[in-house]
């Protein structure tokens, strides 16, 4: 579900309500909240209120691999196409050339680990974003050296502790809110994927009926690999028992992107209220096109 809403349209209520209805029904509910919006229904139902700060004490490292053996994939690879993209959230652009040192440096970082495409060891501690930041050192090329200074405020500098630390959190409450308030405007959607990363791999390893909520969605679409990344969590959510709920107060943030495109049958609902700008919703189905004009706050 994506809902689109200018600010006190009432979105924020809406999918409260949604949030606790499913939490009595035995639904595993899962919020990413930039705003610390979801604090207090938190703690209301006896949730659990993890904060990513540069105090915090909850990690999450984004070089953890799930463990999860699925047929036709293999772990590490999929980690390391995943890591790509973050890693171009945090570097910004880089050339093809330096593309193909990452992902050597990658291959090289995991393998000092004693990591490799062999599922049989992909149990073993994971790499920390220093070991990373070391291996484009030791390269000793200038492009692979202007890698290492792109992520040396994560591992030695101001963003230290932050993202290059061992996961030392689990989702075990059936309501969990991810907060990233305290972070810096520029560092939450980088909190966002490796967070959004972390409650993926979950959910494809402990298979039951689940909703994700991202609020405050377009600090994720405001970068092309963290929007794709969303993306493919919502084209393969359903296979998996989750139901994904995007908000966001601009309806510009999402048909920019691939994920304002979903199918029709993926597509559940769409919630506009108080909106006075004018756009379009491709592909609408036609019992959609004839709900939307009938929809106010008394119908929900």
């Amino acid at each position: 579900m994506t809902i689109f809403a200018t600010s006190g349209a009432g979105k924020s209520y809406f999918v409260k309500l949604e949030a606790i209805r499913s939490l009595m029904v035995g639904i595993e509910t899962i919020v990413i909240d930039p705003e610390s919006e979801y604090k207090t229904i938190a703690e209301a139902v006896g949730g659990e209120y993890i904060s990513f700060s540069y105090n915090s004490t909850a990690k999450i490292n984004p070089f953890d691999l799930s463990q999860i053996r699925e047929e036709g994939e293999n772990q590490l690879g999929l980690k390391i196409l995943s890591l790509h993209s973050l890693m171009k959230v945090i570097m910004g652009a880089i050339t093809p050339t330096q593309e193909a040192l990452l992902d050597r440096a990658l291959i090289i970082t995991y393998k000092a680990k004693g990591i490799t495409m062999d599922p049989d060891t992909q149990g073993k501690e994971p790499p920390l974003m220093e070991d990373l930041y070391k291996t484009l050192i030791g390269m000793e090329v200038p492009d692979a050296l202007d890698l290492a200074a792109r992520i040396e405020k994560f591992v030695k500098g101001s963003f230290v502790g932050i993202f290059d630390q061992q996961t030392n959190i689990n989702i075990t409450n059936p309501f969990t809110v991810f907060s990233v308030k305290d972070l810096q405007d520029a560092l939450r959607p980088i909190a966002m994927f490796i967070i959004l990363d972390y409650i993926w791999t979950r959910v494809k390893k402990d298979l039951k009926k689940r909703i994700l909520i991202v609020d405050e969605a377009w600090h994720m679409m405001r970068y092309p690999d963290t929007a794709q990344f969303l993306w493919s969590v919502v084209k393969r959510a359903r296979k998996y028992y989750l139901g994904l709920t995007t908000i966001t107060q601009d309806v510009e943030d999402f048909l920019g992107q691939d994920i304002g495109k979903v199918p029709r049958e993926k597509r559940d609902f769409f919630w506009l209220p108080t909106s006075e700008k004018e756009f379009s919703l491709p592909d609408l189905t036609t019992h959609q096109s004839e709900l939307l004009p009938r929809i106010t706050k008394t119908n929900l």
